[in-house]
């Protein structure tokens, strides 16, 4: 048998969750005062550098590792995820124009990083 308390409880939780997705508002102990921001602010937003060497090429992608040397960088070409997990790697979308090679070294500019 419940006890007053927890029909209270039970009773405050139902309300709580019920009004908020009835009347298409979220949860009271949600976050509801999220501003939510256009996708064209993302031209707005500062870009960061990402500087390293090209290890890897293909059609589509370019892998740019963020090492103190070329020849540290080409060691870690074939076995480039130790690096992932130090957040000194990035692929970089390329059109079929772009031509680059192996070993050298750019400067990326982006506006957001994916983990």
């Amino acid at each position: 048998m419940f006890n007053k308390k927890q029909k209270l409880v039970t009773t405050v939780t139902a309300l709580t969750l019920g009004c908020g997705f009835t009347f298409g508002l979220t949860p009271a102990f949600a976050d509801s005062n999220k501003i939510n921001t256009p996708i064209h602010s993302i031209q707005n937003q500062e870009q960061e550098p990402f500087t390293g060497y090209v290890i890897s090429i293909d059609n589509n992608y370019l892998v740019v590792a963020a090492t103190s040397t070329k020849d540290e960088a080409l060691i870690y070409q074939h076995n480039w995820w130790d690096l992932v997990f130090q957040n000194k790697i990035l692929r970089v979308p390329v059109s079929d124009s772009e031509h680059y090679t192996l070993g050298e070294k750019l400067n990326v500019y982006a506006v957001g990083w994916t983990a």
